[in-house]
């Protein structure tokens, strides 16, 4: 009878995992919709609760207007607006405006404690290298992977596979951790990874559709327990 293997290899997601915006979500989504002149349509809670549905995106705003795209066909706004909405909300938000979510800097450093760490994020290089720098995490992964710019965007395993292969890791070994169950989780477990699921609070009743979680997280300071 086979055990599974330790894991000795940890790779993260940034947006909401290790980060968050210190900005309010409702003041940027209004002073988007005010210049596109857009009458609101949805609330930022509405907004990304259709993220999951929507397709591939090659960068920031092809993405962005895919989710207001969707959100106007979900809750009865005008879909021909949705690129002016994605290029005014990407023009509202600070990247700068960054913090660590709670335990984030106890997770990396146990990961490091392990082995080496990686990073797979969907968004633009400079625009994550933005709030990496912002938050001094610039040289805190020794392999970075820019889904979406470098390679197909999550949940395709191309990411997963580069990350594993940059980091001279193997899958069954290394740990995923991310907050979104479409993206991080089944990206991740699709691509043979292990993963560990740190939800929103507003997503703690998401239930998966394809691949459960090997973990979840009501903290990241829990990490730690489960390497």
């Amino acid at each position: 009878m086979s055990s599974t293997p330790a894991v000795d290899t940890v790779c993260f997601d940034l947006d909401d995992t290790l980060i968050s915006y210190d900005h309010d979500p409702e003041e940027i989504l209004r002073t988007a919709f005010h210049r596109a002149g857009v009458g609101p349509f949805c609330t930022p809670d509405e907004l990304w609760s259709v993220a999951s549905d929507t397709p591939d995106a090659e960068d920031d705003h092809q993405f962005l207007t895919h989710l207001f795209r969707e959100a106007a066909e979900r809750f009865g706004g005008p879909r021909e607006v949705a690129s002016t909405l994605a290029r005014t909300y990407e023009a509202a938000t600070d990247h700068t405006a960054v913090s660590f979510r709670p335990g984030a800097e106890t997770a990396l450093a146990a990961a490091r404690d392990l082995g080496p760490v990686g990073l797979i994020t969907n968004g633009g290089r400079e625009v994550q290298r933005t709030k990496l720098r912002t938050l001094g995490l610039t040289d805190a992964f020794a392999t970075q992977v820019y889904a979406g710019a470098e390679t197909r965007p999550k949940p395709a395993r191309e990411p997963f596979d580069r990350a594993v292969t940059e980091l001279n890791a193997t899958p069954r070994e290394t740990l995923y951790v991310g907050n979104s169950l479409h993206h991080d989780i089944e990206g991740a477990k699709g691509a043979g990874l292990r993963a560990a699921w740190y939800p929103r609070e507003s997503d703690r009743d998401a239930t998966p559709t394809t691949h459960a979680p090997d973990h979840t997280l009501s903290s990241l300071d829990e990490l730690a327990s489960v390497l």
